[in-house]
């Protein structure tokens, strides 16, 4: 089977949008293709970059001198092969609902290991055990923007008709409980859904929520055709890109190696939380002026 690039796209090129976190690992093209005829599989992959980001919560937590700079490196890699991973199952066709589960399990694990690290660094580094709360909320917000960002991505896709290993809502459904139970490859596809479900339920559920009293306020009717047009908005899934965990992780990475950690706290938890409310309003008021118009 010839290599095909086009394939590493999650939307096909009539329904992308400009998306920032592209310009982290633009070179991920010629990685995978190096990777294509090789025996190496994207679960694999996966579990690499799952040590990628253990090995940068090591040095954050070591007390070396370079500590910031290797957890940098390393944190900075997780990211790179964390999105090699799919773009090579796309490629050559194998991406699946366990690789969906193990990529998402590992960046939950990998995300909350780094958040203690660094308010761990600072604490050390300083004595200030204030930056516990900085660390853990920055997590809280963290978390909480790249669930929102995942949200509006997947609401679209879902209705462009691409990337069919995410739902909206991933709670447990009798169907794929009676799935997993007729086809016992399925088993292990249940059980990691079931700790993505308890990782990350309660963040969808909260934008979830969220996105219900925007339509609400913007008046936007309960019609698939109103819907998509709601989650068809190319310029705002632009705008909210940065709040991918790509990002956050790379930003993380560059203010490390300039050994302002605790600034990029400070900024990911006032600055951009301003940003995001920012967007919502102006979606919100974009909506009812077109309407009124």
């Amino acid at each position: 089977m010839l290599f095909d690039i086009e394939k590493m796209n999650k939307l096909p090129p009539e329904a992308r949008f400009f998306d920032v976190n592209g310009l982290w690992y633009f070179f991920n093209g010629w990685v995978v293709r190096m990777l294509y005829p090789t025996p190496v599989t994207p679960n694999q992959i996966t579990f690499l970059s799952l040590v990628f980001g253990l090995l940068s919560v090591g040095f954050y937590v070591s007390g070396r001198s370079d500590a910031l700079l290797w957890g940098a490196v390393f944190l900075y890699g997780k990211v790179v092969l964390d999105n090699v991973d799919g773009n090579l199952a796309r490629v050559r066709g194998t991406s699946s609902r366990f690789g969906r589960f193990l990529d998402s399990l590992a960046d939950f694990l990998v995300t909350v290991l780094v958040y203690i690290a660094i308010s761990y660094y600072l604490v050390q580094s300083t004595g200030d055990s204030g930056f516990w709360f900085l660390g853990l909320f920055g997590l809280f917000t963290g978390f909480m923007q790249s669930t929102f960002f995942v949200f509006y991505l997947v609401s679209y896709t879902s209705r462009v008709g691409s990337y069919d290993k995410n739902r909206v809502d991933e709670s447990i459904t009798k169907e794929d409980q009676a799935a997993a139970e007729e086809d016992v490859s399925l088993v292990w596809d249940l059980r990691l859904q079931k700790l993505f479900a308890l990782g990350y339920g309660w963040q969808d559920r909260l934008v979830e929520g969220l996105d219900s009293a925007c339509r609400k306020l913007a008046g936007v009717p309960e019609t698939e055709e109103a819907l998509k047009v709601w989650y068809g908005d190319r310029i705002f899934l632009t705008a909210i890109s940065p709040f991918c965990l790509c990002t956050n992780n790379v930003m993380l990475a560059i203010f490390s190696l300039f050994g302002q950690v605790e600034l990029f706290l400070v900024l990911l938890i006032s600055l951009m939380n301003f940003y995001w409310v920012g967007l919502l309003v102006w979606k919100v008021s974009r909506e009812r002026i077109s309407k009124s118009g």
